[in-house]
């Protein structure tokens, strides 16, 4: 019983074995792809904000909160291979963003207090380039992990501006006041505190999985290195726009 036991237990371990390095040998595919060029259609949805320094730049914001707004976007990718393991890519996306700021402001004379509310919505062309590592993690499921750079430029967008401000007069009485503004985002002199350039850089990674021949499920993060802020000649705030996006799409 104890013979046949054991030879069970190692025949299982041989077969394990055997499974075992076949996956692993499968898992780095270094051949030839059966495709050169592979292309998807894909939909991305998640999140865009950026990273700022206001307050280090004016002492008169207090408190100062940026908020995640939502991010929609449509797209294509084309990826082409070198072997099944390693191939280069590019893809253009649509995107639609959006982020808002909340701050309270300190007049100088400490005679007034501002409370404002900025909301920005602009859309991007985005171009990621990068490099895309390939990896079999089953028969039918391939797992793809991409690294680059990226370029985007604004087409367009819009900032609104809540802006409830109260003074003490000569009196000492409090006087309220509430201002609303409508402006561009892009190079437009009456955005709050300044203006946006158009053109961005950054980095890009991303991750996804291939389920059969056509379902494409992953994510992405992109966060720009250049400086979106234009620069006014007298105190340039450092802005980097971000985003994080879920992505689902079709290959063919």
């Amino acid at each position: 019983m104890k013979l046949r036991l054991y030879v069970l237990a190692m025949t299982v371990l041989a077969v394990m074995s055997v499974v075992v390095e076949d996956a692993s040998a499968r898992f780095v595919d270094y051949s030839a792809p059966s495709k050169f060029i592979e292309v998807d259609v894909h939909a991305l949805g998640g999140g865009s904000s950026v990273t700022q320094n206001y307050r280090g730049c004016f002492p008169q914001i207090q408190n100062l909160n940026v908020n995640m707004g939502y991010s929609l976007g449509v797209g294509a990718r084309a990826v082409f291979g070198f072997r099944n393991y390693l191939g280069f890519g590019t893809e253009l996306d649509l995107l639609l963003n959006n982020y808002n700021i909340d701050m309270a402001v300190l007049g100088s004379d400490n005679m007034s207090m501002s409370a404002v509310f900025v909301d920005n919505r602009f859309y991007y062309v985005n171009i990621p380039v990068f490099m895309s590592f390939r990896f079999n993690v089953a028969k039918s499921v391939r797992w793809n992990v991409d690294a680059g750079m990226y370029y985007a430029y604004g087409i367009g967008g819009t900032q609104k501006q809540r802006i409830y401000r109260a003074d003490i007069n000569e009196m000492e009485e409090l006087v309220p006041q509430v201002v609303n503004i409508k402006t561009g985002y892009f190079h437009s002199r009456e955005t709050f505190i300044n203006s946006f350039n158009r053109g961005d850089l950054g980095v890009h990674l991303g991750t996804s999985l291939n389920f059969g021949p056509h379902l494409v499920v992953g994510c992405k993060f992109q966060i720009g290195i250049k400086n979106s802020a234009r620069e006014n000649g007298i105190i340039n705030p450092n802005i980097h726009n971000y985003n994080l996006h879920g992505v689902i799409g079709y290959r063919f």
